[in-house]
C-alpha cells in the first residue's frame, strides 16, 4: 500500500529552512528554482541572520598576517583593506561573495618634492577603517581614515632657538583625511575631519548599532573614544571608564562583549596578568566582571561565543580562557612562524546571506586554513 505524501505548508518550510547554516542552504539552491529564489528575498535572508544571531551562531576568523587589515563585522560582512593603498573590499566569507571596492577619487593634497619648502611627504596610509549599516537609507557603509605623513626637508637649513625645537622638528608632521563608502551609491566621498583621529587599533570588531567607535587620545594623552554615527554622519566622543585606585602598570582597549561596546582593562601584576571588563549603557559604564591574576599571558585578543577570553602567551601560542571554570586551555595554534611573530587579530561574526553584488571566490584563491577547532567551537 502506498503511503500518502505529506506536503508542509511553504511558510513551515521556509520557517524550517531559516534556521540552517550557509553551507547547507547553498547547496539546496540547486533544489528547486522557489528555494532558490526565496534565499535571495531581504526577508529571508533578515530572518536566517536574526536566527543565527538569537542563537549566538558566531564564527571566529582569526587573522594572521599584517596585510590586509580586516575590520568588521556587520551582518556576516567583513572589510578587507590594504593600508598602504585605498585597495578595500567586502567580503561574506560564509557565501564566498567578494566584491572589490572602486577606487577613490577624492582629491589628495600634492606629492612634495624634498626641494620644495620645508615639508616633503613621506607616505601615505588607509587605516582605522570601520564596517557598518545605515538603517535610515538601508546601506552598507565603510568608513576610513587617510594619514599623510611629512617630514621636514634636510635640504633646508634652519637654526634652532634650543635642543627641544630642534627634536620637535625632526618629528613627523600628520595630516588626514576621512573617506566614507556607500554601498548604494557605489563610491567615495570625503568627509570633514574629526578633532581627535584614532590612535590605536580596537581588538577585533568596531561597530554595533549604527555607530562605529575607536580609540583616541587627547594632546594631554587622555583617552577618549571617538564615535560615529552612520546615519547623521557625525562624529562624537566618549569619555573611558575612570579606573580606580593608583596602578601605573595597565592599559585598556575597546572590543565588543556580548553586541556591546566594552572596554578590557589589563592590570600587570608580575609574570601574570588580570583583568577588569566594563559595558556601557546611554554612556554609562559599568563593571561587568573581574578576572583574577593569569600568568604566563601578555595580550586579550577577544572573546568566544560563550564568553570565553582568547589570549596571547608568552610562547606566542593561543590560549583560552574559560569564565565558568576558571581554566586555561591550550589551542595550539602558534602566532611564531619561521622566526617572526605574526600580527595576529580574532574576528567574530555570525552567518549571513547578505549579497553585495560581488563575485565568487574560486577554491584556489582561498588561503583558509582551520585552526584546530577553534573555528567552529567557540
Amino acid at each position: 500500500m502506498q503511503m500518502a505524501r505529506i506536503e508542509l505548508p511553504e511558510v513551515l518550510v521556509m520557517e524550517i529552512l531559516s534556521k540552517l547554516p550557509v553551507k547547507s542552504l547553498t547547496r539546496f539552491n540547486c533544489v528547486c528554482k522557489c528555494w532558490c529564489s526565496s534565499f535571495q528575498i531581504p526577508h529571508f535572508i533578515f530572518k536566517h541572520y536574526h536566527n543565527n544571531l538569537k542563537n549566538n551562531n558566531l564564527n571566529l576568523l582569526l587573522r594572521r598576517h599584517d596585510v590586509p587589515s580586516v575590520y568588521g563585522a556587520c551582518h556576516g560582512l567583513l572589510c578587507l583593506q590594504d593600508p598602504s593603498t585605498d585597495k578595500a573590499a567586502l567580503w561574506n566569507p560564509s557565501t564566498r561573495e567578494f566584491k572589490t571596492l572602486p577606487p577613490s577619487s577624492i582629491q589628495r593634497p600634492p606629492y612634495l618634492s624634498i626641494m620644495e619648502g620645508n615639508l616633503a611627504l613621506y607616505g601615505v596610509s588607509f587605516d582605522h577603517a570601520a564596517l557598518g549599516f545605515d538603517s535610515k537609507t538601508n546601506d552598507y557603509k565603510v568608513i576610513r581614515f587617510v594619514s599623510f605623513i611629512y617630514y621636514h626637508s634636510p635640504f633646508v637649513t634652519r637654526t634652532f632657538v634650543n635642543i627641544e625645537e630642534e627634536q620637535r622638528y625632526a618629528y613627523p608632521h600628520y595630516e588626514f583625511q576621512v573617506e566614507l563608502y556607500s554601498s548604494r551609491s557605489d563610491s567615495w566621498k570625503e568627509i570633514p575631519c574629526p578633532l581627535y583621529t584614532p590612535t590605536d587599533l580596537i581588538l577585533g570588531n568596531n561597530y554595533v548599532d549604527g555607530i562605529c567607535y575607536w580609540k583616541t587620545m587627547t594632546e594631554a594623552y587622555l583617552g577618549l573614544i571617538l564615535l560615529f554615527d552612520l546615519a547623521n554622519q557625525k562624529f562624537s566622543i566618549l569619555p573611558f571608564p575612570e579606573i580606580a585606585g593608583s596602578c601605573l602598570h595597565y592599559y585598556d582597549n575597546l572590543l565588543m562583549f556580548n553586541g556591546t561596546l566594552s572596554v578590557i582593562v589589563c592590570l600587570l601584576e608580575g609574570t601574570g596578568m588580570s583583568f577588569d571588563l566594563w559595558v556601557t549603557s546611554e554612556g554609562v559604564w559599568t563593571k561587568q566582571f573581574s578576572i583574577e591574576s593569569i600568568s604566563g599571558v601578555v595580550h586579550p585578543l577577544g572573546f568566544g561565543k560563550n564568553g570565553e577570553l582568547f589570549l596571547r602567551d608568552t610562547n606566542n601560542e593561543i590560549v583560552l580562557f574559560d569564565l565558568s571554570t576558571q581554566e586555561l586551555k591550550e589551542l595550539e595554534i602558534n602566532t611564531y612562524v619561521d622566526h617572526f611573530r605574526e600580527s595576529i587579530s580574532l574576528h567574530a561574526y555570525v552567518e549571513s546571506l547578505v549579497r553585495i553584488n560581488g563575485i565568487q571566490e574560486h577554491e584556489e584563491q582561498i588561503i583558509r586554513q582551520l585552526a584546530g577547532d577553534a573555528s567552529n567551537k567557540y
